[in-house]
This record gives structure tokens, C-alpha cells and sequence, in this order.
């Protein structure tokens, strides 16, 4: 039988004595590609490191800690009872070493949500670029959460004590009233119960279809420290933003998830509403100018190339007949995209869509999710499009880049 685990994501772990051994072994064994870490320590890597509290020295621990406060780039995973000791830095907390089980699922968290925030900063730059001042934040509300879950005696507990941190709850059984719901588009996250407590409406939701269900709005997972979890469990926690663990009384669960949900819209991505009337923002569609876009894609390639992860651009062609239609269709795809995604109005009816941390596979179900927003809105009856994804490559620059998708082939569709 071939050996094919050298596939595996990479981790390195910095551990000292029997622990390192017991720690690599566990990992392995989870589908992870373990091995102990060099010393000094590389934080401009891009692999996840892993740090055991318990078994490295006092000065060597604190040195690292110390030293990854500087690293943007590195997914960092501290292995530690003590949930307050990375106040600051944003890393994984493993309280014990059942948990370790599933940190494959939780460290495709932490990339999604550290590669989130460099869009976020990225983003602010170019704007800076276009002589934009300081930004206007989004208008501040109250966050209210959506719970998906059987609910239970542990649901009713947990929603009094968020009410005290006033972030309401509303509760759904199934991933498609979850949907219905987003529409509203007032839900600040969505939290997947998967305790015992929480029943197991989790195993019933087809995780497969949720990326594109939920539309950017950010997931949250509870589960149980050292639980067991079930496939479909795993599935929720590949997607999710972050993992909170049920652990306490109810009140001090509502302070981690109120933390938690506050921490995520604390580094949303610049969004075009927040820039209008400046040079950064086409007036007609309300999306990013073309200039914008060129001079973001040169950042969002570098950025790509530093940290290892796909880019791809999605191109969309609104055929000339239906450019009157310009404004409200740039309005239907901003609902059908995540924060982190960049639209901008290259011009004659041609959106651009940049989709940072996707593969071609994961913009091209983008395009397919609009095609599908766009044949349920009778507005858009009869309504012809071309559109095509180029995934980057390493000899792209943001101008081959774009050039690319404009020049072709497409897919056509027709909005029924």
C-alpha cells in the first residue's frame, strides 16, 4: 500500500521530552504531517506550529509566545489548560490532548479567519492609496445571533445569559430555515450546537451545501472539550469561523461567544458603502472602481504568493441590451458573496469579482450560487450573461490576471 502521507497538512511542534513523541504520534495519526519544530523557531513560515505548554521550558515558552505576536503569517496552536494565557494573539487553544483530534478541523478555521484579516488590512491600503481618509465604520447594531440546534434546556440557559450581553437569539431546527432567516440580513453569526445539550440537528444539515446557504455570514461552533465527534460534526467545524468550547456555567459561555462574535466584526474587510463618494467606488453601481481593483489585485497576488493559498477572479458579462439592469443586478450580487470577496465595475456592464482563499472549484460555485439568486428574481426574466473564473498561477500579474477573464472563453447563461 502507498504511503500518502506525505499529502497530509504540515505542522510543526515545538514539545520537549516524552510529550514531543506522544504529541506527533497523536497528530499523525489524525491526518496530520507532524515534526518537531527547529531552534530558534522560523515565525515568517507559513506552516501551523504548534506549542505544548506544559512540557517546553518557562523561558523558551514565553520567548516563543513572545516572538509570534510579530507573525501575520503563521497559524499558531498552543497546547494549554489556560485559555487566558495568548490575551492578544491570535491563536488556537487546545485545552487537552483528546482535543488534538480534531485540530485539523479548527486550524482550517484559523487560516480562513487569519487570511480574513490580512484582507481586511490589504484592503484598507488600497483605499489609503486613493487618498481615502479615515474609514467610516459600518453602522454599529445590535448583534444578534442565529442558533441552529434542537434547542433544550441548555438553549434556553445559554439565550437568557446572552440577552444580558444583549445579543439576541433566535433559534432554528434546519439549515434551510437558517437561510430563510439570513435573508434579513440582521444576524451578525450563526452558532451550530453540537453538544449533547444541542441535540443532533447538526448530523441532519447537509454542510456540503452550507458555504453557500449561509453567504458569508460567519459560523460558529459550540462542541463539548474531548467529545467524540460524528462526520457531519467534523464537516460543520472545516466550515466554521471558530470553535467555542461549552465549558462553565452559562454566563461565562455568553462572555467567550459575546467576545468571540464581537472580535470577528471588530476586522471586517472595507466594503465599498463605506467609501462612497470617493474615488475608490464606481457612483453607478456602487461597487469598487476599476482602478481600485487593478491596484487591490497586486496586493491580494503578493499576498497570495507569501502565505501559499489560491486566488481566483471571476469575471461577469451582462450582455448590452441589459446594461439598464446594472445597478440592481450589482446589488443582487453583493448579497451573494462573502465581506472578504472584492467587487468592482470594470465598465461596460463588466463586474469583477476577486475571491481571496478559494480555489477555481470555490469561485466557480460562487458564479453558480448567483446564476441560481438570479433565476429565482423575476426582475431579471430573460436576462444574458457571460462569465469565467481563471484561478492565479505563479506567473500572473494582476494585469494577466485580468486580461485573462476579460478575453475569454465564457459560460453563458439565461436567467429563466
Amino acid at each position: 500500500m502507498f504511503d500518502l502521507s506525505f499529502l497530509d497538512p504540515p505542522i510543526e511542534v515545538a514539545a520537549a521530552g516524552p510529550r514531543l513523541e506522544t504529541i506527533l504520534s497523536r497528530l499523525r495519526a489524525h491526518g496530520m504531517r507532524a515534526y518537531p519544530a527547529s531552534d530558534p523557531i522560523d515565525f515568517d513560515a507559513t506552516e501551523p506550529l504548534l506549542i505544548d505548554m506544559e512540557s517546553l521550558p518557562v523561558g523558551l515558552r514565553e520567548r516563543d509566545i513572545r516572538l509570534s505576536e510579530g507573525a501575520e503569517r503563521r497559524p499558531l496552536v498552543l497546547l494549554t489548560p489556560d485559555t487566558q494565557i495568548a490575551d492578544g494573539v491570535d491563536a488556537l487553544i487546545v485545552t487537552q490532548d483528546n482535543d488534538l483530534d480534531m485540530l485539523r478541523a479548527r486550524l482550517a478555521s484559523l487560516v480562513r479567519r487569519q487570511a480574513r484579516t490580512a484582507e481586511f488590512r490589504i484592503r484598507l491600503e488600497t483605499a489609503e492609496t486613493f487618498g481615502t481618509g479615515e474609514i467610516t465604520p459600518a453602522p454599529d447594531g445590535r448583534p444578534e445571533v442565529l442558533y441552529l440546534g434542537d434547542g433544550g434546556a441548555g438553549f434556553f440557559s445559554l439565550r437568557a445569559a446572552l440577552k444580558g450581553h444583549d445579543i439576541p437569539v433566535t433559534a432554528a431546527l434546519t439549515l434551510r430555515t437558517a437561510a430563510d432567516y439570513l435573508k434579513s440580513g440582521r444576524f451578525a453569526a450563526v452558532l451550530a450546537d453540537l453538544t449533547p445539550g444541542g441535540g443532533d440537528a447538526a448530523n441532519h444539515v447537509d454542510w456540503s451545501r452550507a458555504e453557500s446557504l449561509l453567504t458569508g455570514t460567519p459560523l460558529f461552533v459550540l462542541a463539548q472539550p474531548g467529545a467524540d465527534l460524528s462526520e457531519a460534526q467534523f464537516a460543520a467545524l472545516m466550515l466554521s469561523t471558530d470553535l467555542v468550547e461549552q465549558s462553565g456555567d452559562a454566563e461565562a459561555l455568553a462572555g467567550r461567544l459575546s467576545r468571540a462574535i464581537t472580535a470577528h466584526a471588530a476586522f471586517a474587510p472595507v466594503l465599498p458603502a463605506q467609501l462612497q463618494a470617493t474615488p475608490s467606488v464606481d457612483p453607478v453601481t456602487g461597487l469598487f472602481h476599476r482602478d481600485f481593483i487593478k491596484s487591490h489585485l497586486d496586493r491580494q497576488i503578493t499576498l497570495s504568493s507569501e502565505r501559499g493559498e489560491p486566488l481566483c477572479v471571476l469575471t461577469i458579462k451582462l450582455d448590452e441590451e441589459f446594461s439598464p439592469l446594472l445597478q440592481d443586478f450589482a446589488k443582487v450580487i453583493r448579497s451573494c458573496v462573502r465581506d472578504t470577496d472584492c467587487l468592482a465595475h470594470f465598465g461596460n456592464g463588466t463586474i469583477i469579482v476577486s475571491t481571496p482563499l478559494t480555489p477555481y472549484r470555490g469561485a466557480v460555485r460562487v458564479a453558480e450560487r448567483l446564476m441560481t439568486r438570479l433565476g429565482r428574481d423575476q426582475d431579471f426574466d430573460g436576462l444574458r450573461l457571460s462569465w469565467r473564473v481563471v484561478e492565479k498561477r505563479s506567473y500572473h500579474t494582476a494585469g494577466t490576471l485580468l486580461a485573462e477573464g476579460l478575453s475569454g472563453p465564457y459560460t453563458r447563461e439565461y436567467a429563466a
